[in-house]
């Protein structure tokens, strides 16, 4: 059974957070265990388009979940945050689960609302980034596989996966600190 903690989690932004995908996810990809999530707040301005939670057993951390939304332009693409609200963009949602040492263990894109590129859906290119660990940059068509029809798509998900590494990487560390 998955325990949500609520405490300061809103619906900002317009994510509609699956949990019971994630909650499966985790017990596929990560532990069978009775987990909890706790939001994590992380203050910055730079992350408005995301949440992140903590997996924990046992008031012990299992792994994190990012979930991220990613913009593109209705023409011609760019994934700019934007504060113009005349500026219109094209979005998807994304989940990465991450391990204790915020390791990406699985990748899903669970509400595609962009009109092109729907191949980045595909478990197959997703699970280039199992095992990504936020600690380097991710080259498209070098260290990720280019996607024929989904090159913006895919650019914009490297570059949000790569700033949620980083900061799961930087949770990693605060926490084996605390310890």
């Amino acid at each position: 059974m998955l325990w949500v903690m609520l405490i300061g989690l809103s619906d900002a932004n317009h994510i509609k957070i699956p949990y019971s995908k994630i909650e499966k996810s985790i017990k596929k990809h990560l532990t069978k265990q009775n987990i909890s999530l706790v939001p994590v707040e992380v203050g910055s301005d730079q992350i408005l388009q995301s949440k992140i939670l903590e997996i924990t057993v046992n008031n012990v951390t299992a792994g994190y979940v990012y979930v991220g939304r990613v913009n593109s332009c209705r023409a011609g693409g760019c994934s700019v945050l934007s504060n113009d609200d005349t500026v219109e963009f094209e979005y998807f949602d994304y989940f990465l689960i991450a391990d204790s040492s915020a390791n990406v263990v699985n990748v899903k894109v669970f509400n595609y609302q962009a009109t092109h590129g729907h191949q980045i859906m595909s478990r197959g290119w997703l699970r280039q980034f199992v095992g990504y660990g936020g600690d380097q940059s991710l080259k498209y068509g070098k260290d990720i596989q280019a996607i024929s029809g989904a090159t913006v798509s895919a650019k914009t998900l490297i570059d949000d996966i790569e700033e949620a590494g980083s900061l799961l990487r930087t949770l990693y560390q605060l926490n084996i600190k605390m310890r």
